[in-house]
């Protein structure tokens, strides 16, 4: 966008002798501000370490058109009724005359409908219908570009408007490589062309409502229902969304509430073959919070994606020795490895009887505190849970215990 603008601001405005000199200022001041770019950016590219820089063709499921209207149909149509109010008043000015100026891009237009429909034809074959929605429209917005004499506010929400509809296209052929899905992929893209569209509708609705009264009766009336319709449908998601998210409880007897760790005092989890109250959870955790200062270290349980490992150090915000597995690879890619060794670290920890070990494991990762609940004695060997009792007093002391769930303190 802003090599498009700084492109088009030098061709349109800085006047030369020479189209040629135009060019070559159009041109220097596109790599200026790429080489700018680069140099200033270089500090943070230096030190980040991208991992998902490849894409991979995406092969569906694709977007349902449903599902596309759901998410865009609001700034749609705003967008299409304005566009189609600027392409009429277009039409109004230009006499049939004026055609004849076309003859010389006869085959250029000839050509550009060809790859129009080509393109179209593979969006059929592959399997995606949003293409017959956001093909149009990005060629309708890049068509009205050339309207003579048009504000560069309405060229720019134009260039907006057409960008945006080809990012809602990019997802469905590509997907970054490595994304679950294209969970990711859809979730960065559709953020940009989200922000494109929110702001190219919105200029879209102000130019509008002054055309508004000039249009005939049963097409103000469809605009207007259509709004008041989409509009008021959006705006019910607030409540709506509230409303399912309530009735999708887990524990229908928790309480109605803002405190999100209320629902341990009666829920009870089934993991390991084994089913755990969560209370007992929940009352060490209040425990931990008013009691623990600062941020020490603690061990808890881990296991594998969305399972009840971790919970101590999610409700507590205490650091533990590694965090929820998956989010922690994600972000360090590279240094994956570095993470799974956490991982089983902490399982070798839990089931371990090696005295030296257990003691070069709470060195290593300055481990403060060590939780032993239910979910621990259901994860890791009896043996290995049986050394706490064992090592009470030499290597770590009892501080809290409230039926299965003991915490230790490891001694200095």
């Amino acid at each position: 966008i802003g090599l498009a603008a700084i492109g088009y601001a030098i061709w349109r405005y800085i006047y030369t002798e020479t189209g040629v000199k135009r060019i070559a200022l159009v041109i220097g001041a596109v790599i200026a501000l790429t080489v700018l770019s680069f140099v200033m950016y270089q500090p943070y590219r230096a030190w980040y370490a991208q991992a998902y820089s490849a894409l991979d063709p995406w092969k569906g499921p694709f977007t349902p058109i449903m599902s596309y209207f759901t998410m865009w149909g609001v700034f749609l149509l705003i967008i299409a009724a304005w566009m189609a109010w600027e392409t009429r008043e277009w039409m109004a000015v230009t006499p049939l005359s004026a055609l004849h100026r076309l003859k010389p891009y006869q085959i250029l237009i000839e050509g550009a409908l060809i790859l129009f429909v080509l393109v179209l034809l593979v969006f059929q074959y592959i399997g995606t219908s949003i293409g017959w929605i956001a093909l149009p429209i990005a060629a309708w917005a890049g068509i009205l570009l050339f309207r003579p004499n048009m504000p560069d506010s309405k060229r720019f929400v134009l260039f907006l408007i057409g960008t945006a509809m080809l990012i809602t296209l990019v997802v469905e052929l590509v997907v970054v490589r490595g994304d679950i899905g294209r969970q990711n992929t859809i979730f960065k893209f559709y953020l940009q062309a989200w922000f494109l569209l929110a702001i190219g509708s919105a200029a879209a609705f102000t130019w509008t409502l002054p055309a508004f009264f000039q249009w005939l009766p049963g097409w103000r009336l469809l605009w207007q229902s259509a709004m008041i319709l989409l509009v008021v449908g959006a705006a019910m998601f607030t409540i709506t969304g509230t409303s399912g998210k309530i009735r999708d409880r887990w524990i229908i007897e928790a309480p109605r509430t803002l405190d999100s760790i209320t629902f341990m005092e009666y829920a009870h989890y089934d993991d390991f073959g084994q089913r755990l109250d969560l209370s007992e959870d929940y009352r060490a955790i209040r425990w931990m919070q008013d009691t623990v200062q600062g941020s020490p270290v603690i061990v808890e349980a881990n296991c594998v994606e969305y399972h009840w490992c971790t919970r101590f150090t999610v409700y507590t915000g205490l650091p533990g020795v590694v965090g929820w597995n998956w989010h922690q690879r994600q972000q360090r890619v590279f240094t994956s490895t570095w993470v799974e060794g956490r991982v089983a670290s902490v399982g070798n920890f839990y089931n371990s009887v090696d005295p030296d070990y257990m003691q070069t494991f709470l060195k290593t990762h300055d481990v403060k505190y060590i939780i032993v609940g239910q979910l621990e004695r259901a994860a890791y060997t009896p043996e290995g849970i049986a050394k706490f009792d064992q090592f009470e007093g030499e290597f770590w002391r009892e501080i809290y215990r409230d039926g299965r769930t003991v915490i230790y303190e490891v001694m200095p």
